[in-house]
């Protein structure tokens, strides 16, 4: 009879709820370095489901506590959210879903003395170079030819295209990045050329070249970098895709190898450190993937 009281209740639970609001069930599981999300938002009669996993390097205090990760439904047609959006992008109906990674520094901690305060270094979360970010749902219909794409934003601030592949099964898109923020799987039903010109590919070289002027560097790297972001440019205005393909390689290769020594690489919750090698190496393979597609990849 119990079982059948607590049946009942929840089937007069869902009665009650109305229909449009949405509830949300985020459940993050911790492996190592991975963290995994499963993901399902309720939303009248439809649920929506997707997987968030995100490998990574070398993390410290990495708990579902720490990571703090959190998913909502939105509405595709939402002015506040499309502004956003760049201009060709598009939030698919299938999938409206918005995931928030906002690690926050975890200051208290208790001992047998009672309360104490400290700065957060030895219980939040931190990480060194880039983690690898993927979204995973069947509720999108992989193509050869995708339109989907993984998009990065600051909270409230503009989304930009994060794309280092995308994978069948249905829809399996990847990033990676040195920071946190919001996270979409977007429709991107932009052109990858007018008239001639690699535009995506050039815009994320812009993107590219402005993370490298910003990032803490000695002289004689920056000027190697910036000439190998250079050979990129040359090469894609000439249309020449397999030697762009080449340069920001070595670009890629450079910015590892100097991660840590001449590169700054960490990243932690207090956001008092900048996290310059795993910023540039996650720009640089989304500009790659881009390329990849222009020589004729998937």
């Amino acid at each position: 009879m119990r079982g059948v009281r607590h049946w009942l209740a929840a089937l007069l639970l869902c009665l009650l709820l109305p229909v449009g609001v949405a509830q949300a069930q985020v459940v993050v599981t911790i492996n190592g370095n991975v963290a995994h999300a499963d993901i399902s938002l309720v939303d009248g009669l439809q649920t929506y489901t997707g997987e968030v996993t995100i490998v990574f390097d070398s993390p410290v205090n990495l708990t579902a506590q720490s990571l703090n990760l959190t998913a909502m439904l939105v509405s595709p047609a939402d002015p506040a959210l499309v502004s956003r959006l760049p201009s060709g992008t598009a939030i698919d109906p299938a999938f409206p879903v918005l995931i928030t990674v906002e690690p926050v520094p975890i200051t208290d901690r208790i001992f047998a003395s009672g309360l104490q305060l400290d700065d957060g270094s030895e219980s939040s979360l931190r990480f060194v170079n880039a983690y690898d970010f993927e979204i995973h749902t069947h509720a999108l219909t992989f193509t050869p030819d995708t339109p989907y794409r993984v998009f990065k934003a600051p909270l409230s601030g503009a989304f930009a295209d994060m794309t280092s592949d995308v994978l069948n099964g249905s829809v399996r898109g990847r990033g990676r990045s040195g920071g946190f923020s919001q996270f979409m799987l977007i429709k991107d039903t932009r052109a990858e050329t007018v008239l001639g010109l690699p535009v995506i590919a050039l815009g994320k070289l812009v993107d590219l070249e402005l993370r490298l002027v910003a990032a803490i560097l000695n002289n004689v790297l920056r000027l190697e970098l910036t000439g190998l972001l250079n050979n990129v440019q040359l090469a894609l205005l000439s249309l020449n895709y397999a030697a762009a393909i080449v340069q920001i390689d070595l670009f890629i290769l450079r910015v590892d190898q100097e991660a840590g020594t001449n590169i700054p690489n960490v990243w932690r919750a207090q956001r008092d450190l900048v996290n310059d090698a795993g910023d540039l190496d996650g720009l640089a393979r989304s500009l790659r993937y881009s390329i990849v597609r222009l020589n004729g990849g998937p």
